[in-house]
C-alpha cells in the first residue's frame, strides 16, 4: 500500500482534469523539480499541487485557479515520510514514479564538478541524486567512478588514485543506453538500483559523503 487514499470525487470531472493535465503538463527545467521527502500524518488531508505553480511545493497554495488544473486531494493512511512528485509528470500522483529522471537525464551527465581527491578510508561522495542515462557500445570496456570525485561522471578520471575506493570496470554486452548510478550507493554497480530514491540520498548534499551530507 502507498499509504495514500486519493479522493477524486466525480469521475467525469476527474477524467477531464486528467486530459488537461496530460496535454498541458508543466515543464521540468531545473533541480527544484526533484521529488521531495514529505512527512505525512495519519488521517490528515492533503492537497497535492498538479499545476506546478504553487510556492508551497509539493502541496497546493491555490495558484492553479483559472488554469484548468485542480489539486489531487488525499488522506494519509499512515504517518510516514513519502517521496512526493514535484516535476508534476508522475503517473502515480502524488507519489514520485521516477519520471523526473527521464526528463532531467540530459542535465545529469557531467553536472557534478569537484576538485576534491579522496583519501584512503573516505566514503564515496554523492556526485548527484539522479542516475545518468548513458549510451554504451557493445564490446567496449568502461571504468565507472565509484568514489564520486571524478569530473567526468559517471566515469573515472583517476581522482581516486590516493584512496581505497577503486573504479568498477565493465564491458557493455550490447549497444544500448543504461542508467548508471551517480549517488554511488548502488548495490548493483555500475547500474542504478533506485537507491537514489531513498530519503537519505534525496536529502543528501551533492559532493559530500552520504554520512556527512
Amino acid at each position: 500500500s502507498s499509504g495514500i487514499n486519493a479522493e477524486y470525487g466525480d469521475m467525469k470531472a476527474f477524467q477531464l482534469l486528467l486530459v488537461r493535465h496530460m496535454t498541458t503538463r508543466p515543464t521540468v527545467i531545473s533541480n527544484r523539480n526533484l521529488p521531495k521527502p514529505y512527512k505525512l500524518e495519519k488521517g490528515k488531508k492533503y492537497a497535492w499541487c498538479t499545476c506546478g505553480q504553487s510556492q508551497k511545493q509539493p502541496m497546493c497554495d491555490g495558484s492553479h485557479r483559472g488554469s484548468g488544473f485542480a489539486p489531487i486531494k488525499f488522506v494519509a493512511e499512515e504517518s510516514k515520510t513519502a517521496l512526493l512528485c514535484c516535476c508534476k509528470n508522475t503517473n502515480n500522483g502524488p507519489l514520485c514514479d521516477m519520471t523526473h529522471v527521464k526528463v532531467l537525464m540530459d542535465n545529469t551527465v557531467g553536472r557534478f564538478r569537484s576538485s576534491k581527491t579522496l583519501e584512503a578510508g573516505d566514503a564515496p561522495l554523492v556526485s548527484a541524486r539522479l542516475p545518468a542515462y548513458q549510451s554504451l557500445t557493445e564490446g567496449k570496456t568502461y571504468l565507472w567512478c565509484a568514489c564520486g570525485a571524478s569530473k567526468t561522471q559517471p566515469f573515472c578520471d583517476g581522482s581516486h588514485s590516493s584512496g581505497s575506493i577503486k573504479p568498477v570496470s565493465f564491458t557493455a554486452e550490447k549497444t544500448k543506453s543504461r542508467w548508471l548510478c551517480m549517488c554511488k550507493q548502488t548495490k548493483t554497480a555500475p547500474f542504478c538500483d533506485a537507491t537514489h530514491l531513498d530519503v537519505e540520498v534525496q536529502t543528501a548534499t551533492e559532493g559530500k559523503p552520504l554520512s556527512t551530507s
